[in-house]
């Protein structure tokens, strides 16, 4: 048996931006993120993995993050307004900001001694926390610009994390667009995620696992036509639909999930159907491939595409979260679907 033992390592989260991308609804959303991270409980600072023997525990304090947020928010108040501002307020907000992420390794395997080995924990903690936060208050943790690194670690680890799905969603929300979200507390939202059990697991099992990994894809690329088919997966995943099956069984499920009428479950049998033909095309061979650049300037035929691709995404994407806020508030952590058949017989 290889002998027990005790390691410490510290790797370094910088945020070379902080804060959120847009500015909409600001009264509403910025102190509801604020109240986020101030005080976060011990489920956001602290996690405790057991992998082959081994205990491995994450520690990162948010407050500093907290402050920066509110301290930015302050500068920009005026600055929104028309009021009288800080000369130096773009020069402040625009400052990187680090935090100290602290991994305790105890006992042996034969991958501890490698320097991924923590480093891979610290990072599996932060895309938690990315879920945690964002299905809390929507847009609150926006990490597309967070880089991990050791102390003499070259080239870091970059997050590419965008919270730009929740945020836009939320925007539309408020501006009275459906599906609407939610902010959740946060104790709710981790009670619910430590419910699930995912741990370190890179494989989803379940549907809401694999849903919850989606949403991680669709966040680190939200713009590309893969993200439709990624939405489709983890919505067919969600509520237990055979890939390709019929819509309509996708927005039955879906409309006990989140209580609609029939209005509400035809409205959303036609938005699908867009979604389900734009897929069919990418998947099929269908599809106007535009070029990467997809300059609209140069181009003016790309205008309608583009934006009806970026519509269909946001929808498809806040489809799945307002699914997913809506089995949290139930605390659902495990869906099953069973088809009955009721027959008479002579």
């Amino acid at each position: 048996m290889p002998e027990s033992k005790l390691a410490s390592y510290v790797r370094v989260l910088e945020f070379k931006r902080v804060g959120r991308d847009g500015e909409e609804h600001y009264e509403t959303i910025d102190p509801l993120i604020e109240g986020f991270w101030h005080k976060a409980p011990s489920a956001l600072n602290q996690r405790e993995y057991k992998h082959n023997g081994c205990t491995i525990r994450v520690d990162i304090n948010w407050q500093r993050l907290a402050n920066r947020i509110r301290r930015d928010n302050e500068l920009l108040r005026p600055v929104r307004t028309g009021a009288r501002s800080d000369n130096d307020w773009f020069r402040k907000i625009s400052r990187p900001l680090k935090l100290q992420a602290e991994v305790t390794v105890s006992g042996t395997n034969d991958t501890a001694s490698y320097q991924w080995y923590p480093a891979f924990f610290v990072e599996m903690f932060v895309h938690e926390v990315f879920l945690i936060a964002n299905l809390a208050v929507p847009g609150s943790a926006n990490f597309y610009t967070l880089s991990i690194a050791g102390a003499e670690e070259r080239h870091p680890t970059e997050m590419g994390l965008s919270a730009f799905v929740f945020e836009n969603g939320w925007v539309d929300s408020l501006n009275g667009e459906w599906p609407r979200f939610q902010t959740i507390p946060r104790e709710e939202v981790c009670e619910w995620f430590r419910a699930l059990e995912i741990g370190y697991k890179q494989r989803a099992d379940t549907g809401i696992e694999k849903a919850l990994y989606v949403l991680l894809h669709i966040a680190k690329d939200n713009t590309r036509i893969d993200s439709i088919t990624w939405i489709f997966h983890g919505l067919e995943a969600l509520v237990s639909t055979r890939v390709g099956e019929s819509v309509s069984g996708l927005v039955r499920r879906l409309g006990e999930i989140l209580e609609m009428d029939a209005t509400m479950q035809k409205n959303l049998n036609k938005r699908l159907r867009q979604l389900y033909d734009l897929r069919s095309s990418f998947v099929h061979g269908g599809y106007a491939v535009p070029h990467p650049i997809a300059s609209e300037v140069i181009d003016r035929s790309l205008d309608g595409h583009m934006r009806n691709l970026y519509e269909l995404n946001q929808f498809g994407a806040a489809l799945l979260i307002a699914t997913l806020q809506a089995l949290i508030k139930k605390r659902i952590v495990k869906l099953e679907f069973h088809e009955q058949i009721m027959a008479t017989t002579i």
